[in-house]
């Protein structure tokens, strides 16, 4: 992986496992597929079917080993396996699977997040894609730690909050559900796609005032029931 460390030239899936199962891998691998295409990485054969073969196996052996587990995390990563500098001498993609236990910590009912403003998000064809690109949201995660917060949320360069560091965020005012649209430059998540699906949900940009005069606010991704959090405003 070693172009994969100096460049962040991966894609990666966090998928939840419970009880020996993987909810929606299906649309994990279509995600990932699709990223695939847009940053121009050869799947070199690997379809759904292999896929889900390589994951069970994945599952099957770590079980085996932690017969006591039941929630589990694996985090699917695809690199370009290649030489080259900026520019690889090849495309060919190439698979790893990593596997550990999910350990929840105690948190509050509803969650403290700050608004992170040091850097920010440009959206465009990458921005949707979960990459090793990530340092906005390693840099905000220790900056919310720092203040004493759960958490962070990011900003894109027309200064609308799109996300946090490692959720998609809806927000509701009466009946009515918002989140960010993909063109902000969020994630799109597949607990965004679930959500989605199973609510009435408009797309509109996001703005601090939104969220402070909101009904509800919600968390979600892959890993986690969507959870609540409130906008904490720091002097």
């Amino acid at each position: 992986m070693e172009r994969a460390f100096l460049y962040g030239d991966l894609l990666f899936e966090s998928m939840r496992v419970e009880y020996g199962r993987i909810p929606h891998i299906a649309r994990h691998f279509k995600r990932l597929e699709q990223s695939a295409q847009t940053l121009k990485i050869d799947l070199c054969g690997l379809n759904e079917e292999k896929f889900n073969r390589l994951c069970e196996q994945k599952i099957a052996e770590f079980e085996a080993q932690n017969p006591d587990s039941s929630f589990l995390r694996l985090r699917a990563v695809l690199y370009r396996d290649s030489q080259g500098t900026y520019l690889p001498l090849e495309n060919k993609g190439k698979l790893e699977l990593q596997i550990s236990e999910i350990t929840y910590l105690v948190q509050p009912e509803i969650l403290r997040l700050g608004i992170y403003t040091p850097q920010q998000k440009a959206p465009g064809i990458l921005a949707n894609l979960k990459t090793g690109n990530a340092l906005i949201y390693v840099m905000a995660s220790i900056w919310a730690q720092e203040n004493n917060l759960d958490g962070a949320l990011i900003l894109n360069t027309q200064n609308a909050i799109i996300e946090s560091t490692h959720s998609n965020i809806f927000w509701r005012k009466g009946t009515t559900w918002f989140t960010p649209p993909l063109a902000d430059g969020c994630v799109a998540g597949i607990g965004r796609q679930l959500f989605m699906e199973s609510h009435t949900v408009e797309e509109k940009s996001c703005h601090t005032q939104d969220l402070l005069n909101a009904d509800e606010c919600l968390l979600s991704n892959a890993l986690n029931a969507p959870r609540n959090f409130r906008v904490i405003e720091l002097g």
